[in-house]
């Protein structure tokens, strides 16, 4: 695991593989990150091998970062393909690279900072 702060987001990077053995080691160490509340890219493009579980974690924190109102974007790649071609309504947040992630969170901020604010 290998983990990037960028100024707009911080990047976990997940390389090798991910099953029954260390799926729940790396989520928890995946939702260390969450705490800062700052927008999280999980990229799992160098990924070579993803089970079950590993699938399932994912799933799972995805939920965790809806229901706290955090940004989180995956970046897809060969091991996770597969598993959302399989299940479809998955709804991971899913994106083909980590520049396209950040470029998503900078034009949702340039966004805010365009929208005119109602004063009541």
């Amino acid at each position: 695991m290998f983990v990037y702060a960028r100024s707009l987001a911080t990047v976990v990077r997940v390389d090798g593989g991910i099953d029954a053995s260390n799926a729940g080691q790396i989520a928890t160490e995946i939702r260390r990150f969450t705490k800062a509340r700052s927008p999280l890219i999980i990229d799992l493009s160098r990924l070579d091998f993803l089970g079950i579980e590993g699938f399932q974690q994912l799933l799972a924190l995805n939920h965790q970062h809806q229901a706290a109102g955090l940004y989180c974007r995956v970046v897809s790649g060969v091991a996770l393909d597969p598993l959302v071609r399989v299940v479809r309504d998955h709804g991971l947040p899913l994106v083909t690279s980590v520049a396209e992630a950040l470029q998503l969170i900078d034009d949702g901020l340039a966004t805010r900072r365009h929208v005119p604010r109602l004063v009541r």
